[in-house]
């Protein structure tokens, strides 16, 4: 299916492919080395902004800058000073072969975060219906031993607090910040 109008990519280093598909966001797995051609075909298809995880450092980040050129909206996710330790101790753990689940929550008014979810082995893709409704959506995913939560499509800082607050501090959080 294709999009026709601007819309927001995540593209995330995981599983190749796409694993949401949403009239205003789309969430992409890749791997490193396809990175570039991923994003372009995302902006092909009419992404307006790219939102990219927080497994993509500024190196890449700034390459796929350049290859977009200034027309594109680019964003990378950042963590806070709370979850520097725990997102350290996912990346060694992640190095070791050892990936806990992530939780992608993004914007979505409409779609119910229960039922509307997208769950896999390697993440669950959870639509939050307003940034209000981040402390209850955070709280239904305790059980599922998260590595971290990312948040995508228009979740900021007061969203990211909130999911701080909501997991007791317990699991990092990373929110996308933008290069303009």
């Amino acid at each position: 299916m294709t999009t026709t109008n601007t819309f927001t990519a995540v593209i995330y280093e995981g599983t190749p492919g796409v694993r949401v598909h949403r009239d205003h966001l789309r969430i992409v797995g890749t791997g490193r080395a396809e990175l570039i051609d991923v994003v372009l075909a995302e902006v092909e298809r009419g992404a307006g902004r790219i939102e990219l995880c927080g497994g993509i450092g500024a190196e890449d980040a700034a390459a796929v800058r350049a290859a977009v050129g200034p027309g594109v909206r680019i964003g990378l996710t950042r963590y806070g000073f709370e979850s520097l330790e725990r997102i350290a101790d996912y990346k060694r753990a992640a190095m070791a072969g050892e990936l806990r689940p992530g939780a992608f929550l993004y914007l979505a008014p409409g779609l119910d975060p229960d039922r509307d979810r997208d769950t896999h082995t390697d993440a669950v893709f959870v639509p939050v219906p307003d940034p209000g409704a981040i402390a209850g959506v955070v709280a239904s995913l305790s059980g599922l031993g998260l590595g971290l939560i990312e948040l995508y499509g228009g979740l900021g800082v007061d969203a990211a607090a909130a999911a701080v607050r909501a997991s007791g501090g317990q699991i990092p959080v990373g929110f996308v910040g933008y290069d303009d």
